[in-house]
Order: structure tokens, then sequence, then C-alpha cells
């Protein structure tokens, strides 16, 4: 056999010596231009656990109002009592007109009628023994004089204000530890002014989830005697009933709904004498809850003008839900329609909005100017 010249041995020497740095270079490469791993994010247990006990609800309808005015949106029985905007925040006042549940520095506090005047208010006992909230609001009282609603901030809400229940002790002579009602009800959005018209065996609700700032959209629902959760429905079926994606998706087979429309539609509230007719923000100390205590016939014809601008709004708003909802359930060809009227009516609504905001704040310099002077 011939023998490998020198020269070719030292050659091939190299290249065995070569082959482990270039496999190497090559493995180096791959990582350098593979795309890294994309983490999920971090499952907050909490957060999957009330998704997954969401409560089985029949909601009516929606509406999308100014937060400022959403008590002049919902009509209620005079046998559910009277909530009002006050300074620190909202207060109730049950049917009879003996108790006031209000707002004292973020605290929730009771004053009882005592010959023709309301007491110094005390802080209800009980709420803050847990330590798991601390900034309350939107207080309603049940017929029954126990289960109070109230809207809180704290380590048990999932961010912003959530509505919580807590049930007087008549033993203990305080409330109980409160509790998160949970979903759909709550988010991490603020969520407010959880009222139950027994009359009429109606709830509302206010979120400002998925609103523009200065917006709440105001739900009304069907309340339920037991609290019910959803069955066979997938996780994405449930996370969109948990986030109130689409209330059509809670009528059923229609018919409890259309009972409660029956029941709205038969009802004809009469304003009277101590039921606030509107309520508009001044400034921090000075609310108004009558057209008459505008300082001027101006600022009165103002504030109609901003009534019409508002009722505008309502009615935009919900021809857009309308169209947003269709635009779920469409075949392409109408999507491609709706698109168009979808996005005209929101540059409208925005367009209306601004307007809105323009006339509150004219309205609301012009009345501080003549107070002041």
């Amino acid at each position: 056999m011939q023998k490998m010249r020198p020269q070719y041995r030292y050659l091939v020497l190299v290249l065995l010596l070569c082959l482990p740095l270039m496999a190497t270079a090559q493995k180096k490469k791959r990582a350098a231009t593979s795309k890294p791993a994309v983490e999920a994010p971090p499952v907050d247990p909490r957060l999957e656990r009330m998704t997954m006990n969401t409560q089985r609800i029949v909601f009516i309808d929606s509406m999308l109002v100014p937060r400022s005015d959403m008590l002049s949106h919902i009509k209620l029985t005079p046998q559910t009592g009277i909530i009002r905007q006050e300074q620190q925040g909202y207060s109730y006042q049950n049917e009879i007109g003996t108790r006031r549940i209000s707002v004292v520095n973020n605290r929730l506090c009771a004053s009882e009628l005592v010959n023709g005047a309301f007491d110094e208010p005390q802080e209800l006992k009980g709420l803050y023994n847990a330590g798991i909230i601390d900034t309350l609001d939107c207080p309603f009282l049940m017929n029954d004089g126990l289960t109070l609603y109230f809207a809180a901030k704290g380590s048990e809400s999932i961010g912003g204000y959530d509505i919580f229940v807590s049930r007087y002790n008549l033993e203990a002579r305080q409330f109980l530890k409160p509790e998160n009602i949970g979903m759909p009800f709550n988010s991490k959005a603020d969520d407010l002014l959880y009222i139950i018209d027994e009359e009429l065996n109606i709830g509302y609700f206010a979120t400002t989830r998925n609103q523009p700032n200065g917006y709440v959209c105001i739900y009304s629902f069907v309340p339920s005697g037991t609290r019910q959760t959803y069955d066979n429905t997938t996780p994405e079926q449930l996370k969109q009933l948990a986030a109130l994606h689409s209330i059509r998706d809670t009528w059923g087979d229609g018919q409890e709904r259309d009972k409660a429309l029956k029941r709205l539609e038969d009802y004809h509230p009469q304003p009277t004498a101590t039921e606030p007719v509107m309520s508009f923000v001044i400034n921090d100390e000075v609310t108004y809850s009558s057209p008459k205590q505008f300082q001027s016939a101006e600022n009165r014809q103002l504030y109609q003008q901003l009534l019409d601008l508002q009722e505008q709004d309502t009615q935009l708003s919900e021809e857009l839900q309308t169209s947003r909802t269709l635009y779920e359930h469409a075949t392409a060809v109408k999507r491609n329609r709706l698109k168009g009227e979808i996005l005209e009516s929101e540059a409208k609504l925005l367009q209306l909005r601004k307007d809105i905001h323009e006339l509150e704040k004219r309205i609301r310099n012009s009345e501080n100017q003549k107070i002041n002077h």
C-alpha cells in the first residue's frame, strides 16, 4: 500500500481538529437565529377560580351614560329607597326616610332620623375588621335591612372598585366579613352601584369596563334567588361570560328576559318631591338637584341642550352596541357593510362626547364664576 505523503497527513490532522469547533459554531448560529421562547403570562389562581365560578345571570339590557349622571338613568320604585350623589360619594336612604348610609372619609357611616333631623353619622361596625377593604362607596341596603351591597377597593378586589356584600349579625350587632360577589359583576375596572329593585325584581349595576373615560355602562339584570353557575361550557366560553362580552349569550330561551322587559314597560314612575330630578356637580361643595338652582336663564337653557346631547349619546351608544352584536354573528358580506356603519357611528359618538364635555365645562365654569361673585 502506498504511504500517504507527509503534507497530506498534516492536512487531515488539521481537519480532524477543526471539526468539533465547526459543529459548535453551527449550534451557536442556529441558537442565535432561532426565536426566543415567549413565556406565557402567569395565571392568577384567584382570577381563574372566580372565572370558573361565574354566576349564571340573565342580563336584560345595557346603556352607556356619563358616570357623573348615572343615577338619572335608573328608575326605581319608591319601595327601593333613594340613592343620591353627595360630596364624598353616594348615599342610600331607606323607603320611609328614617335611615341614611353615606360615605365619610372613604368609610360607610349610618345616620338615624331623630326629631326630624339625621343624627351624627356613625361608622358601620364589622366591615373593616378583616382588613380586606379600605375605600368604600355606593352603599345599597336591601329591604330586609340586613343585606348591604357596596363598592370597595382593597386586597380582595380584582382591580379598582369591586362589588361586595355583607350581612348584619343581630347578635353581634355588627356586619359580617364582606365577600366579593365575583363575576360577571366584578372585573379589573371600576364596578359600582349594585342595586336590587325587589318590587320589580330587576337589578342594576354600573361598570367602567371597556368604556371611555368618564362613562359607565349600566346593566339591568334579573336577580337570582340562589347562586347558580354554568355547566357544559368551555373555559373560553366562561371567560366571555365572565367579561360580559355579549349579554345575548345570557338570554337562554329569552322567556325570562321578555318577562323582565314587560315589568319595566308596565312601570311608569312618578317623580316625588323627595326625589332629585337631576344631579349636576358644580364643584366639590356644590351639586345642583334642580334646574331652578342655576344662577342664570342662559345656563338653564344650556343644561337642557346638555340633556338633549346626552340623550343622543345614549341612543347612538345603543345602536352601536346592536351593530357590534350583529357583527359578531354576521356573514363576511354583512360584516363588510356593518364595519363601515360601526366606524361611522364610533366617529360620531367620539365627537358627540367631546361636545358634551365642552358644554359641561362651559356651564360649570359659568356657574362657579357667578357663585364666587
